[in-house]
């Protein structure tokens, strides 16, 4: 199965409510050590709108795969669709030094396509964020 189609088919397992399974197929990935197939079953969570879950999913993996352009997109949108979007703008701006600037391939097609798009998101959204959070402190 290739990474498209690997996508396809979580997102829809995870549409279907059949959660248990999309899981079972990233136990797989994870018994042989596959961060990159465990990444891409992550977008499969992010384009099912699952961004916590997904979330979940790319910290399992994040200390021994976050040199990965695609795995810092991915964490970055899962990130931001999480209302972290203050904590998403470094991963964006890794992803950028890492050379990705297309996401046509991670991004679905609502999101953005272009790194750059998604930085000036999370500059301006982030310091929203960052006040909100502050303002609940202060409750």
């Amino acid at each position: 199965m290739d990474e498209k189609e690997l996508v396809n088919k979580i997102s829809y397992l995870i549409s279907k409510k059949n959660h248990d399974q999309a899981y079972a197929i990233i136990r797989e990935f994870e018994k042989n050590s596959n961060y990159e197939m465990i990444c891409v079953s992550a977008q499969g969570f992010i384009n099912a709108y699952h961004y916590r879950s997904a979330l979940k999913i790319l910290e399992s993996i994040k200390k021994k795969y976050s040199k990965n352009a695609e795995f810092c997109a991915c964490y970055a949108i899962a990130l931001f669709n999480s209302e972290k979007e203050d904590k998403s703008l470094q991963w964006f701006e890794k992803t950028k030094e890492k050379g990705l600037e297309n996401l046509s391939e991670i991004s679905n097609n609502f999101f953005s396509k272009t790194i750059d798009d998604w930085i000036k998101k999370a500059k301006f959204w982030g310091a929203f964020r960052i006040e909100e959070n502050k303002y609940k402190e202060e409750l």
